[in-house]
């Protein structure tokens, strides 16, 4: 069952992201253009270019989805919707102590300080800090891997995310001092490996120069390094949650429905003041400028829409993901996502790969191997152990 599981989880986030890709590239590279009139009979094309504005109404469409996935999965419940949503959590004093057991999931074992849930203290949840925590870990490197494409290239942050791995599997083990299983380190260096063959030895398109990590610039790269360092904490740190307070405490949508509510208000803030790395000096704030071209260009808000609705239906997968399976799994799966992307246009489009990216593509597939196998083997483990009560 939990082969399937995982089966599950992986189809529905390649699906919707791959959605999601699509919708993003043409947001980001289709021009829009208004119909000519008297005063403007050769209206010239202009592009989107406000990233933080389609992040903000994607946090509010992915609160809107979690509302209404909790909502529906506990529908006849006696619960108070407020603790089906489970923002009875946020306040102070209103998480029970818990004790549990040290116990192997997902591949890692919680240390001796991360085995149990403190009652809240103070006039702040434990629970709330951490979910702030997170919300500004994950906001802060949306932005910084928007603003490194102004100094790098496309393909060099694609090839640095495929080392996302990394980070995620180094912060678990240094902050949160979590012993991982063998095969887990063994999926990580094959999955990484994988993916940067795939990605830094592609083929250049016809007609167009190359641009790899030699078209870099410095500050680029220090700005994509902290983007991969926040990624990996952000996700380090949603597994310290899980592991730390426990499903009964908080789910996939409740923290998902917390995460994007901070997300949306710290963006939002974002949005109405004049930040000196999103917009030069004397111009409007992004809100401002986001809105006076969806007021130009209404059809962009289709688009727009469309974008926030596949990525927060994807959300819900993802955190599914991470609270069943982990971090590890989850940033291998979705790091893969663009590998299977690829391949999928290579059958459909006749494309050609180098020797080096097919390599890759076989060393992936073997981590994928390994983390399926011992996902099957914990699923006959624990029917085994299922059995053995019931017997």
């Amino acid at each position: 069952m939990t082969l399937v599981q995982l089966g599950l989880c992986a189809g529905s986030i390649y699906t919707t992201f791959l959605i999601w890709g699509l919708l993003q590239e043409r947001l980001t590279k289709t021009p829009y253009t208004t119909p000519a009139s008297f005063l403007h009979p050769n209206p010239q094309p202009e592009y989107f270019r406000s990233p933080l504005f389609l992040n903000t109404i994607q946090a509010l469409f992915s609160c809107i989805v979690a509302c209404v996935y909790l909502l529906l999965r506990n529908r006849g419940s006696s619960k108070p919707v407020a603790q089906i949503l489970g923002l009875h959590t946020l306040t102070p004093n209103a998480i029970p102590q818990q004790t549990t057991a040290k116990a192997e999931k997902n591949g890692f074992t919680p240390a001796s300080n991360d085995t149990g849930a403190p009652a809240g203290s103070g006039w702040i949840s434990p629970l709330l800090k951490r979910y702030v925590l997170i919300a500004a870990l994950q906001s802060t490197a949306s932005q910084l891997g928007f603003l490194s494409l102004r100094y790098i290239s496309y393909p060099t942050l694609t090839i640095a995310k495929s080392c996302k791995l990394v980070p995620v599997l180094i912060i678990n083990v240094l902050l949160y001092r979590r012993k991982f299983a063998p095969y887990k380190y063994a999926v990580v260096v094959l999955v990484t490996l994988g993916i940067y063959l795939f990605m830094a030895f592609a083929p250049p398109r016809p007609g167009k120069k190359s641009k790899g990590p030699e078209s870099s610039s410095l500050l680029g790269l220090l700005l994509c390094f902290l983007n991969l360092v926040l990624d990996g904490a952000t996700n380090s740190t949603q597994d310290q949650v899980f592991s730390k307070f426990g499903r009964k405490t908080v789910g996939a949508g409740q923290m998902m429905l917390v995460m994007n509510m901070i997300s949306f208000l710290l963006m939002s803030f974002t949005l109405s003041i004049p930040l000196p790395f999103l917009s030069t000096p004397g111009q409007p704030t992004q809100l401002v400028r986001a809105l006076e071209f969806t007021e130009k260009h209404p059809e962009v808000w289709r688009d727009i829409i469309a974008y926030a609705l596949a990525g927060a239906v994807g959300q819900v997968s993802i955190f599914e993901t991470l609270q069943r399976f982990g971090s590890l799994t989850l940033v291998s799966i979705t790091v893969t996502r663009k590998l299977f992307t690829m391949l999928l246009s290579v059958v459909v489009y006749k494309h050609e790969l180098s020797r080096a990216q097919w390599l890759g593509v076989v060393v992936v597939f073997a981590g994928i191997a390994i983390e399926a196998r011992e996902k099957r083997r914990e699923g006959l483990a624990k029917n085994k152990g299922a059995l053995g009560k019931d017997a």
